[in-house]
């Protein structure tokens, strides 16, 4: 039984690295200890043994997950944990793709009539107005303060994040036409304060729909940017990487994530996404690069098909 638990514990250990919100925390260690269980199905009870075979044991596990009829969301939620665990990279699973037709939030347009009122309201349009610029969760909008205003590792004006998901810092880049308007929020804050009263935050406007207006105008700018300037491809790829570096530590996933930027070949959509797309006279593919500079310097997740399933289309 001893064994069994300090395979359970490293994995723990390994997947809570850096990370300090207590859901997550809570998250990731059931979905530790239940890859565990699994392990210890497959006689494999301490932590040595899955040396060399950690990617064989997710793979396993994952058919095990669709088998039981476990949507496609909660399979990748499930395989989180373990695979940060192990530093296996998510996208070396074979695994059911979340597509745009399985999200609703943000998309039924007859749904939450309070919001819409709300959001023609003189009392929120400070918090509108900044949302539309910086498009960041509504807990995050909440921690706000005045103080929060920074440049990043690339000079560039960003809303510093201290607590986004995950328990992990951000730094929420700010397009060149919106510098503006969120330096003037910021200059008008109390010092000490926080940038929106929780009488503001009390609303039920859509701000994670605000939140993929800002990421569908951040892609059209670095889209037709790449498009029309040949050059900027080479500084984008520069920005990434400083980013790369500035969140985290050198290894075989910082050597992927160099490869990634160095590819030109385009963002296609398939199957579900695609057809969507179709249907509502939307594209089926994306400038790649465009893609990385919205995913990891407007919305922290690293991930392009996450940016374009909940985000694009």
């Amino acid at each position: 039984m001893g064994r069994y638990r300090s395979i359970q514990s490293t994995l723990i250990e390994a997947a809570l690295k850096g990370i300090t919100d207590n859901q997550t925390v809570t998250v990731y260690k059931k979905d530790c200890k239940l890859f565990a269980a699994f392990c210890k199905g497959q006689g494999v009870k301490r932590p040595d043994q899955l040396q060399g075979r950690e990617k064989e044991l997710l793979q396993a596990y994952e058919k095990e997950l669709e088998a039981s009829g476990y949507s496609a969301a909660t399979i990748h939620r499930r395989l989180a944990a373990p695979c940060k665990a192990m530093e296996i990279s998510m996208s070396e699973i074979e695994k059911p793709k979340r597509t745009s037709g399985k999200i609703t939030r943000s998309r039924n347009e007859k749904a939450n009539r309070q919001g819409k009122r709300e959001i023609e309201s003189e009392k929120y349009n400070c918090l509108v107005t900044f949302q539309k610029a910086v498009g960041i969760r509504r807990a995050e909008l909440a921690r706000l303060t005045a103080t929060d205003l920074t440049e990043d590792e690339s000079g560039y004006l960003c809303v510093n994040v201290s607590r986004g998901k995950g328990g992990k810092r951000q730094l929420q880049r700010i397009l060149p036409e919106d510098e503006g308007t969120v330096l003037e929020i910021f200059q008008n804050a109390d010092p000490g304060q926080k940038l929106f009263s929780k009488k503001e935050m009390q609303n039920k406007i859509d701000l994670h729909g605000l939140r993929r207006e800002h990421a569908q105008k951040a892609y059209k700018y670095y889209a037709d940017r790449l498009k029309n300037e040949p050059g900027y491809k080479y500084q984008c790829r520069k920005e990434l990487a400083a980013r790369y570096k500035e969140f985290h530590e050198s290894g075989a996933a910082n050597k992927r994530f160099l490869k990634d930027i160095m590819n030109e070949e385009p963002y296609k959509l398939r199957g579900e996404n695609r057809q969507k797309a179709i249907e509502q006279s939307k594209e089926t593919e994306y400038n790649r690069l465009a893609l990385m500079m919205v995913s990891v310097l407007h919305l922290s997740h690293w991930r392009l098909d996450v940016t374009v399933t909940n985000y694009l289309i």
